[in-house]
């Protein structure tokens, strides 16, 4: 099984490396697990110059860790098992494998591999992982005891579930579970035993436990809880095992689910600074600036992940960081999304319950007859948190809320208690979901078919569909969207010089507040004032210069609209036009003052003034929304701008009817 690859450099070709500068010589990536391959992908796509030299220990081409479970239970084979961490083929790059390093030496900037070459480097990364924790009990040393961490322990497992008659797996956490349900094949007794009071007790709360439990107790799985392991017992092979509570099963293997300890050993050795794991700042550099660590071998901010997404994150931070970008990673949301024993579980952010306080609030729903339970951790309507058991179609949507700390209204909160979704049916989780006619660019008129039909055909980031499509090449507020429907991720975009915007905005809305609230300017009571600012409306010229400004203003806001509107309009960027129509708006506020100084007036006057104030009213609340619309969902903002943007032009239908009859009445007249 597996393709055993070794390749094996001559120690001239980097070693003497004294007269070369930094630039010359070769990162080096220790570490052929999915983060380190990351790495090396990563760098790869940014088109690095530098050679790049890549160790890994096993014996085996680089192989998803995240998939062995899948992998022993016979649901996938091995060409998709690695064909995720494929290395490119790049002369570029030289790969070691079942070769570990063994020495660091941080002043000379080399390592020296266990056949004994040296290699230099310019930049160093470790991407060392972790191994198996193994409880220190009595007889953890007898045959027939397993770990199940890496690729060898999945071939012994492999080779022993045909014989075993009965297994027990210590540890009820997800990897625990998930070995369960590989070897309960050819009528194999498995039982799982946690110390805990509930199964993944890390990740779910009482009631959604129990629901695991019962679907677990459904496969034929026994579950021990309560009670952790005091020995193992047995001769030259495992027997049976003995509960601290006295209970004894009897057996024939045991597999040691009980966490992981990270691989530090290289980095002690090398003297840098390690606590539970190799300590890194927020570029994921450790004590000495020329060295990086990654994944579950890194501690950052006194905090290990346990789980491969977060050393993703780390990767790229990582890369970024050594090619001289700015960058900083300030930790992940924990969370947890998978398939366990065949039930979809979904865990994120703050949900342990001694985390609850009287800052938090939680909601939940349950459906016991479709064995669905959700649970939502809020704080100060903001969700921190969240407990799934069950299938879920908008959960890439709730996960979306957590990263970037979405605000919920109320009737959200509501709605969720009542039917266990956030968003209504029309407004689905993802619009990959969405019909084909759902519009995705209301600018360009782009639907969602459109987007997946050039997707299918080989676009593959959010770039390539912009481009292929005309799709968020305008205002940009369907990027989200485009990314969801390209498994992307993306950060809310901000509108650029957002103070700017915002306060053009306020002020523009304030003005037209005032002009419904307030009676309007007076005239003077007499000419003797020595202020005789109502000139502005009682002479004619004057009058007229002012009302021409509020025609023109209308109508260039009116064509200033199209460049949304007409896809052959490409002059300036949208945000420009955007800008200028905000401050179009306030001066047309202005203009309105000089010329009416904000009476609203009767009868016919009455009704033009009220069409331009709320006009100008939900113009500049509609700009207001989008000063703060990247705090928000996507797809809620997608639906509220719509709407307002809709009002925005009902009110001005009349506008220029009402126009056309008010010239008429003064000229005539």
């Amino acid at each position: 099984m597996g393709n055993n690859k070794t390749v094996s450099v001559p120690v001239t070709e980097f070693v003497n490396h004294t007269q070369l500068d930094d630039a010359s010589l070769p990162i080096v990536i220790v570490g052929t697990g999915p983060v380190g391959i990351r790495i090396l992908q990563s760098l790869e796509r940014q088109n690095t110059k530098q050679p790049i030299v890549i160790y890994g220990g096993e014996p085996w081409q680089p192989y998803n860790r995240v998939r062995l479970s899948s992998f022993l239970a016979g649901d996938i084979r091995w060409n998709e098992l690695v064909d995720s961490q494929s290395v490119p083929d790049d002369a570029n790059i030289v790969q070691h494998h079942n070769c570990k390093v063994v020495h660091i030496d941080v002043d000379e900037q080399f390592v020296i591999d266990e056949r004994g070459q040296r290699q230099n480097y310019s930049k160093l990364i470790l991407a060392l992982g972790s191994s198996a924790h193994v409880p220190s009990v009595p007889g953890n040393t007898l045959g027939r005891v397993f770990t199940f961490r890496d690729l060898k322990d999945t071939q012994d497992l492999v080779a022993r579930r045909v014989q075993s008659r009965c297994t027990v797996v210590v540890g009820g956490g997800l990897l625990g579970l998930e070995a369960a349900r590989a070897m309960a094949r050819h009528n194999t007794q498995v039982i799982v035993v946690d110390h805990a009071m509930r199964l993944m007790h890390q990740q779910l709360d009482d009631e959604a436990a129990d629901l695991l439990k019962e679907h677990v107790l459904s496969l034929g799985i026994r579950v021990y809880l309560g009670s952790g392991i005091d020995r193992i017992d047995g001769e030259r092979h495992v027997e049976s095992i003995v509960l601290k509570d006295g209970r004894r099963i009897e057996c024939d293997t045991v597999i040691l689910a009980t966490g992981i300890v990270p691989n530090i050993e290289l980095a002690r050795e090398a003297r840098l600074s390690v606590g539970r794991g190799i300590r890194v700042n927020d570029s994921m550099q450790t004590s000495n600036p020329h060295i990086y660590a990654v994944g579950e071998c890194a501690e950052h901010r006194e905090k290990i992940y346990g789980i491969v997404a977060p050393g993703y994150e780390q990767a790229e931070v990582a890369v970024h960081s050594l090619q001289g970008r700015k960058t900083r990673y300030i930790g992940s949301i924990a969370a947890t999304s998978l398939k366990v024993v065949g039930k979809s579980i979904f865990s994120m952010g703050r949900v342990g319950e001694e985390e609850y306080t009287r800052n938090f609030e939680f909601h939940t729903y349950v459906d016991t007859s479709n064995s669905i339970y959700r649970k939502l951790v809020f704080s100060r309507r903001r969700l921190v948190g969240v407990i799934a058991v069950g299938e879920w179609p908008g959960q890439q949507r709730v996960q979306e809320s957590i990263t970037n700390r979405r605000l919920f209204w109320p009737w959200q909160i509501r709605r969720f208690i009542k039917t266990g979704e956030l968003w209504n049916p029309e407004e689905s989780s993802n619009p990959v979901s969405w019909p084909a006619h759902a519009v995705i660019c209301n600018c360009m008129n782009v639907n969602r078919g459109q987007c997946s039909q050039v997707i299918n055909q080989g676009c593959s980031d959010i770039e390539q569909v912009m481009q292929a499509t005309g799709a968020s090449t305008v205002c940009g507020s369907c990027r989200p969207l485009l990314a969801q429907l390209v498994g992307a991720t993306i950060k809310s975009l901000k509108l650029p010089a957002l103070k700017s915007f915002f306060v053009f905005s306020l002020v523009s809305f304030l003005f037209a507040l005032l002009a419904l609230l307030w009676s309007g300017a007076r005239y003077n009571l007499s000419v003797l004032e020595p202020l005789q600012w109502d000139i502005l409306w009682r002479d004619g010229l004057i009058k007229q210069i002012s009302g021409y400004s509020v025609l023109g203003l209308s109508a260039v806001a009116l064509l200033m609209s199209l460049r949304k509107r007409w896809s052959r309009i490409r002059w300036l960027q949208f945000d420009t036009w955007r800008y200028v129509h905000v401050a179009i708006g306030l001066l047309g506020i202005v203009a309105l003052l000089a010329h009416t100084g904000l009476r609203l007036g009767n009868n016919l006057n009455f009704w033009l003034m009220s069409a331009f104030v709320g006009l100008l009213l939900v113009g500049s609340l509609s700009a207001l929304f989008m000063s703060f619309q990247h705090k928000l969902d996507a797809v809620v903002a997608k639906h509220v701008r719509e709407k307002m943007i809709w009002l925005h032009i009902l009110l001005f239908w009349p506008v220029p009817a009402l126009l056309a009859f008010h010239i008429t009445k003064v000229y005539y007249f």
